[in-house]
């Protein structure tokens, strides 16, 4: 194999891309195929059968032929179909995969109902996720079949996109792990597209967004991410109405940086303080400067531009993987919950130092070492002040066991959050009066701790 590059004039996507000519070995004879850096991952994995024994890859299997085609046969209609034309793609996949129909359901952004995407948008209104196959495969995240059709995760690494269904004439003949290896291919297409298009975030609403919501969920992360030695999984609630709460995380070689953020007020002006708190950590963080710098450059960020005893609470948190120390700064904020060994172990203690915008010093910089299995649970006073009708509040006794149950059922993290926010809105029925975050963090441990 051998790879050459160079460079493509202006298109639809990058003001400039970088073609990689691969040259791939099918049935002994070796061809050349182009693609842009966006999509390198998917040309390594069409060459990866060939390069299989250099770079630690699994076994050759039965299926590596026809994943190698699959891929080719993806990346050409990826390049014939322009951002909108994702439904292009899916139907790429359907043909590959011999079904007679395909529809990709897309989560909303409160991950409790599903949309089928169209070439526009939407089809039709969004449906619940509960008491639905594709809401079962969802929430499950494996594959649901029934004798013709099947349901299968989208998912970007522990973020989960939607369901891509399928439906054969007869009992589809490939093996789940194929229809499981398009459809990851699938994700990354559709990741590296949605970014030109509204197409995907306008089937992504089952309710009208206001402004201000608009603009935090720009501002977020992936709801879900993970590595070997840590996960972390968020949420927002009301989605579609969210203000001031906010949190972003980064996982950085070595660590985990995180930070959840409610600012005071709501609507944009409170989206505006949390937005501004938020960069202003991600200025520090990639700077490689201390928790404390961070704090210190947002509380005068607040200060400057907003005044007026404006201010936003916190907590900014770094988590070494190697060794399990988490460290944090809280500013003003709730205390985050620990669930060691299945039981709930306590809020983890830090003095309060002033809320950003308040001024005053940093009052103590907080430490605790992680066990494997750990989770630690960061939230907004939204979750556990939220009022049902008859005038009971959720808790934090309510929050710490939901916590501690999803825990001892083995139930992932980005559903341990969706769970627990949908029990908060189930709590209130008719709604949130403030806005209610969570930020969940597990540590799995490093290598040598998990063998």
């Amino acid at each position: 194999m051998s790879w050459s590059e160079n460079t493509l004039q202006p298109g639809w996507g990058t003001p400039r891309r970088t073609a990689v000519n691969v040259e791939l070995r099918e049935g002994g004879e070796w061809s050349t195929m182009a693609c842009n850096d966006e999509l390198g991952l998917l040309c390594r994995l069409a060459v990866i059968a060939d390069r299989g024994a250099a770079v630690g890859a699994p076994e050759h299997t039965p299926n590596d032929e026809l994943l190698g085609r699959s891929v080719r046969a993806l990346l050409q209609a990826r390049h014939q179909h322009d951002p909108s034309g994702m439904l292009g793609v899916v139907d790429t996949v359907r043909l590959l995969l011999g079904a007679d129909a395909a529809r990709v359901h897309v989560a909303d952004y409160a991950l409790n109902a599903l949309c089928v995407l169209s070439a526009t948008g939407p089809i039709d209104d969004a449906y619940l996720l509960e008491g639905t196959m594709a809401g079962r495969a969802f929430s499950s995240g494996e594959i649901v079949t029934t004798d013709t059709t099947w349901w299968v995760p989208l998912v970007d690494g522990t973020e989960r996109l939607g369901v891509l269904e399928l439906e054969f004439a007869d009992a589809p003949h490939e093996q789940p792990q194929v229809l499981a290896d398009l459809s990851a291919l699938l994700v990354l297409l559709v990741i590296s597209m949605r970014r030109y298009t509204d197409v995907w975030l306008r089937t992504r609403r089952a309710l009208t967004m206001t402004p201000a919501a608009e603009a935090q969920w720009d501002l977020l992360p992936p709801l879900a991410s993970a590595s070997s030695e840590v996960a972390v999984s968020g949420i927002l609630q009301p989605a579609y109405e969210i203000g001031g709460d906010s949190f972003d995380y980064a996982i950085n070689p070595g660590q985990l940086d995180l930070a959840i953020v409610d600012a005071v007020g709501h609507g944009m002006s409170a989206v505006m303080m949390s937005t501004a708190v938020i960069n202003s950590l991600r200025n520090t963080r990639r700077e490689r400067r201390s928790l404390v710098d961070g704090y210190r450059q947002a509380d005068q960020l607040i200060v400057r531009h907003f005044g007026n005893s404006n201010y936003v609470t916190g907590q900014l948190a770094s988590l070494d993987v190697a060794t399990g120390v988490l460290t944090w700064i809280n500013a003003g904020h709730l205390l985050p919950l620990l669930v060691r060994n299945g039981t709930y172990a306590g809020e983890l203690q830090c003095e309060p130092s002033m809320p950003m915008g308040l001024g005053g010093p940093v009052v103590q910089v907080a430490q605790e070492t992680l066990q494997r299995g750990d989770r630690v649970l960061f939230h907004t006073d939204g979750i556990t002040e939220s009022v049902s009708p008859s005038g009971g509040r959720f808790g934090l006794d309510r929050l710490a066991d939901y916590l501690v149950r999803a825990t001892l059922d083995g139930v992932p993290g980005a559903e341990t959050v969706r769970r627990l926010s949908a029990a908060v809105g189930a709590h209130v029925v008719e709604g949130l009066n403030d806005d209610a975050t969570m930020l969940l963090v597990e540590y799995h441990g490093t290598g040598a701790e998990r063998t």
